[in-house]
């Protein structure tokens, strides 16, 4: 009363699932199905039947080969997956390299920006020092030489001022001179 399920497929001849004590077993699984579709888990004598069927096909030649064309084939989507996964860490690594060197490139041209930009700031301090220095001797200089000019004005002045003032004195006792000379003479009995 055993029913291997063929459904008209050869793919399927030979299979391990089907009727058998009029309980349906879908080829995987604890369970085998009723007539209305109720899961029953199945009992010694079930799993019994069902797994010498399924050593029985694992024995049969044709099915090794088919077993083992999707184990190589397994084995070659192995490889391929391996191969996709070194190509992606390599590329991965690639881009991270890329991204080090570009991070390294970026500071160390920020590095570079830094110290242009500072060279520049001293060199334009160290400019307007000179210049504030050149300044502030130009301005002392001028200083001096309008000091130096007012001073001399100043010391002309004064002198002539003296000048005057002697001239003046000079004349005055001249002048005092000749009034007692003339007052002598005035006086002197003749």
């Amino acid at each position: 009363m055993a029913s291997a399920g063929y459904y008209g497929d050869s793919y399927y001849d030979d299979g391990y699932y089907g009727w058998y004590d009029n309980f349906y077993y879908p080829g995987t699984g604890y369970y085998v199905y009723d007539r209305q579709r109720r899961a029953h888990r199945w009992n010694d004598r079930q799993r019994q039947y069902w797994q010498a069927r399924r050593a029985a096909i694992r024995d049969q030649r044709n099915i090794r080969a088919n077993w083992n064309r999707w184990e190589r084939r397994a084995e070659r989507r192995r490889d391929a997956r391996q191969h996709q996964r070194a190509e992606r860490r390599r590329d991965y690594r690639q881009r991270q390299r890329a991204e080090r060197r570009r991070e390294v490139r970026q500071e160390r041209r920020a590095a570079q920006r830094r110290e242009v930009r500072r060279d520049r700031r001293e060199d334009a301090r160290r400019e307007v020092r000179r210049d504030r220095r050149q300044d502030a001797r130009r301005d002392a200089r001028r200083d001096r030489r309008h000091d130096a000019r007012r001073d001399a004005r100043r010391d002309r002045r004064q002198e002539a001022r003296r000048e005057i003032r002697r001239d003046r004195r000079q004349d005055a006792r001249r002048d005092q001179r000749r009034d007692r000379r003339g007052e002598r003479r005035r006086t002197r009995p003749n």
